[in-house]
C-alpha cells in the first residue's frame, strides 16, 4: 500500500469519509470544517491500494501531562487498510516513545471493535448507552493497546513517580458566602490564575509547572461564544470574585448529541468546603435543560476526593485507560450519570 499525507489530495480524503461518516459517529455528509477537525492535514493519510484510497487515518499526539499517550482514527471498509493503517500509527507512536495507543469505537461498530481486538487492543472503559443510531441505544468504547513490548530499553522514567504534584497546605477561606451564577468572560483571570495552583492543577489535565496557565488563551470563550460549552460558577459574594467553575461541554458526533462531558475545578482554599456539592446539584439541572441523557466525565486514579464527590453525585464507574502522567504513570477513571 502507498501511504500519502492528508494535504495531497484532500478532496478524495474528504469523499471517501462522507462515505463512511458512521464510522466517526456522523450520518450526514461532513461539512469542511468538522472534517478538519477530524483529520487535520497536519497529522492525516491516506493509504491507496493500487489507485483507490483504502484507509484514512489520524494520529493525535498527547501534550503535556497527557504526553505519555496518542490517540487515533482510522476509517476503512478493509480489514487489511485496518491492519496496515494501525501498523502505521504504532510505527508513529513507537518512534515518539508513547506508552499507550487509544481510540474509540461506537457499539454499531461490532466488526471494527472485533478487529481491533484481534489486533490486541482492549476495551478499558465502556459507557452505556452514550451512542444514538436508528432509535437503538449503543454503548462507546474506549480501547487503548500499551507499547511497552515495543521498547527494548526501559520506558518508564525515573521522573514519574509519586510527589511530582505534591499536595500544599492552604489555609481555607473564612466567612465565605457562596452564589452560584452564569459565566462572564471578565471571570476568566480569576479561573486562570485559580488554576496555577498545584492543589488545582494535580486535579486537571493540564498544566505542569505552579504559576502558569494550563490552557491557551481564548479558546474557551471561543467555545462559550459557539455554545459548545456551558459554564456554571460559583461565586464567594464576600469578596466578589468567582471560585469554582463546572461546565458541560459538547460532544462532535451526531450519534451522541445527547451526551455531554464535565469538567470542573476548585480553587485552593475553597476544597473541602462543600462548592462541589453546590456544583453538582447545578448540574442535574442545567443538563436536565439540555435535554441530556447521559454525563460522562474522566478523573485521575488517587483522586479519592473527586471520586467520592461524583459518586455522590450518581456517577457510575465505568472503566479506565493508562497512560497520564501525575502522581507517576496512573490510570484515567471513566464515569458516567444517566439521567433518562
Amino acid at each position: 500500500m502507498r501511504l500519502t499525507t492528508l494535504d495531497q489530495d484532500i478532496n478524495a480524503g474528504r469523499k471517501y469519509l462522507n462515505e463512511r461518516s458512521l464510522q466517526i459517529g456522523h450520518v450526514l455528509p461532513l461539512s469542511e470544517e468538522i472534517f478538519r477537525e477530524y483529520f487535520p492535514e497536519r497529522n492525516s493519510f491516506l493509504l491507496y491500494s493500487v489507485r483507490a484510497v483504502d484507509a484514512l487515518f489520524s494520529f493525535h499526539s498527547g501534550r503535556e501531562k497527557w504526553t505519555p499517550r496518542a490517540d487515533f482514527a482510522i476509517v476503512t471498509d478493509s480489514l487489511a487498510g485496518l491492519k496496515e493503517a494501525v501498523g502505521r500509527v504504532e510505527d508513529i507512536a513507537v518512534a515518539q516513545e508513547k506508552l499507550v495507543l487509544r481510540t474509540r469505537i461506537f457499539g454499531y461498530d461490532r466488526k471494527r471493535l472485533q478487529a481491533l481486538k484481534a489486533l490486541n487492543y482492549k476495551v478499558g472503559a465502556s459507557i452505556p448507552g452514550a451512542v444514538s443510531l436508528d432509535g437503538k441505544r449503543f454503548d462507546l468504547h474506549y480501547l487503548y493497546k500499551e507499547l511497552n513490548d515495543s521498547y527494548r530499553f526501559t520506558i518508564r522514567r525515573s521522573y514519574a513517580k509519586p510527589g511530582l504534584y505534591p499536595i500544599l497546605g492552604v489555609d481555607r477561606a473564612k466567612n465565605q458566602r457562596l452564589v452560584l451564577r452564569g459565566y462572564r468572560k471578565e471571570d476568566r483571570p480569576f479561573m486562570n490564575k485559580a488554576a496555577t495552583h498545584l492543589n488545582v492543577m494535580r486535579g486537571i489535565a493540564s498544566g505542569v509547572f505552579e504559576g502558569s496557565v494550563p490552557w491557551s488563551p481564548g479558546t474557551y470563550e471561543e467555545w462559550f461564544d459557539k455554545h459548545r460549552v456551558f459554564p456554571i460558577v460559583c461565586e464567594d459574594e464576600s469578596i466578589g470574585e468567582p471560585v469554582a467553575l463546572l461546565d458541560l461541554s459538547r460532544v462532535d458526533p451526531d450519534v451522541m448529541q445527547h451526551v455531554m462531558i464535565l469538567g470542573m475545578y476548585v480553587k485552593a482554599e475553597y476544597q473541602g468546603l462543600g462548592v462541589g456539592t453546590l456544583l453538582m446539584d447545578a448540574m442535574k439541572t442545567l443538563a436536565k435543560r439540555l435535554h441530556l441523557s447521559r454525563v460522562m466525565l474522566t478523573v485521575f486514579e488517587g483522586n479519592v476526593p473527586a471520586e467520592k464527590l461524583y459518586a455522590k453525585a450518581g456517577f457510575v464507574e465505568c472503566g479506565k485507560l493508562p497512560g497520564w502522567l501525575q502522581e507517576g504513570y496512573i490510570n484515567e477513571i471513566y464515569m458516567a450519570l444517566q439521567l433518562d
